[in-house]
């Protein structure tokens, strides 16, 4: 099976590419669980909920060069914008999903945290959680 290497990832909000200064991309899908289960029944009855899909985003800050503060700053506020993650860099292939929230009407990605650390004598770093709203679609050829 191959692999795929994590340097060749891309990862866009609001139409700009953010993955020079990125160092990690954690995407997480959620299922939330209800319990139907009736006083009667022998067995659990679990029942699949709402769908969420979120992204963690972590990566180094270069107050002269940032465009991953400053764009996702700047949409704390400002409602909805379409996202875009692909694993490889080469777009969407036959086992190379590309995952996309497109922002429409009260659907798409939000920012929901970004967290700006300066420590004394380290890199400034940042970490964003991009919570995505409405479908989020995996693309392939």
């Amino acid at each position: 099976m191959a692999r795929t290497h994590a340097k060749d990832a891309n990862y866009s909000f609001n139409s700009v590419a953010l993955e020079t200064e990125l160092n990690n991309i954690v995407m997480t899908a959620d299922v939330t669980e209800a319990d139907a289960t009736a006083f009667a029944d022998t067995y659990q009855v679990p029942v699949a909920g709402k769908k969420s899909v979120a992204y963690e985003l972590q990566g180094t800050v270069d107050p002269a060069a940032s465009k991953a503060v400053d764009t996702i700053f700047d949409a704390r506020l400002g409602g909805v914008k379409t996202s875009v993650y692909d694993l490889t860099g080469s777009g969407p292939g036959a086992n190379d999903p590309e995952y996309t929230c497109t922002a429409s009407g009260l659907t798409g990605s939000l920012v929901a945290q970004l967290r700006v650390t300066y420590a004394i004598g380290d890199a400034a770093r940042f970490a964003a959680t991009i919570q995505n709203s409405g479908a989020t679609t995996r693309a392939t050829a």
